[in-house]
């Protein structure tokens, strides 16, 4: 697949991460999948659709769940790793697929659930790629997005789009404020069914593990930046030290929406 920039430099990041950042999720994050599939209420024998899925993990839940699961990603090396993943464990309702999710190659209303995990600050056009969502998704469908959202402090904010950048070597990503995103997702004619927002501590490490810097003493240049932060809550990360480990806390958005 051909993209044109900016989308062929996050093709290119999230090939580099897929190793990493599957070890992470599945290794981490796996409890915390499960309690959001749990949340989001799939039910058995649905269509349901995983938009950038990475490396599979909220989409081996939802089949594991009893779903008809179509999951897409940009980068093929996750769609790789989603595949190891599910043969790994014999997930036999799952379809996966390289795919833009600004450009989806399916029909339209033809899924009763899709979701959206960790992404919309990834897509060029959010607006084009939560069309494209509500294209396939069927009348009374549902949409299901788990997103990090950024401070509504505009200082915060800014600090926090610029260690990401540093983390992604250049590959500029917004992560979006909660008022940011529930104003997206109602622009698109979406009703809200249900919301929560938590605070969930994640390590520096793992934050550091899934960067593209490379050397050690690059990683150690970006460490530095990220704990400099911890004076005043520069970032809005809350970070702490706890028994000789760093961590922060990352503030995300569970949201079910209906067309």
């Amino acid at each position: 697949m051909i993209l044109p920039e900016p989308k062929a430099s996050f093709q290119r990041l999230f090939n580099r991460l897929s190793v990493p950042y599957s070890r992470l999720v599945f290794s981490r994050l796996q409890r915390e999948t499960r309690q959001d599939v749990a949340w989001i209420g799939p039910r058995a024998g649905e269509r349901v659709l995983d938009v950038a899925c990475g490396p599979g993990t909220l989409a081996l839940e939802l089949a594991r769940c009893g779903c008809r699961v179509f999951a897409c990603d940009l980068a093929e090396q996750m769609v790789a790793r989603a595949h190891r993943a599910a043969r790994a464990r014999r997930c036999l309702p799952l379809r996966l697929a390289v795919a833009d999710a600004e450009q989806l190659p399916l029909a339209a209303e033809s899924f009763d659930l899709v979701t959206c995990a960790f992404s919309f600050p990834l897509f060029p056009s959010p607006q084009v790629a939560l069309a494209e969502i509500c294209r396939v998704m069927r009348h009374g469908g549902r949409m299901a997005v788990l997103e990090a959202v950024a401070p509504e402090d505009p200082a915060q904010s800014a600090a926090l789009d610029r260690l990401e950048q540093l983390r992604s070597a250049g590959v500029r990503a917004h992560l979006p404020t909660l008022p940011e995103l529930v104003s997206l997702c109602k622009a698109a004619g979406l009703s809200l069914v249900d919301a929560t927002v938590s605070e969930r501590r994640r390590r520096v490490e793992d934050w550091l593990s899934s960067s593209v810097v490379d050397g050690a003493e690059s990683r150690r240049r970006l460490r530095k930046r990220l704990l400099a932060t911890a004076k005043n809550d520069a970032a809005g990360l809350h970070l702490e030290r706890r028994r000789g480990r760093w961590f922060f806390c990352a503030k995300v958005a569970r949201f079910l929406w209906r067309k």
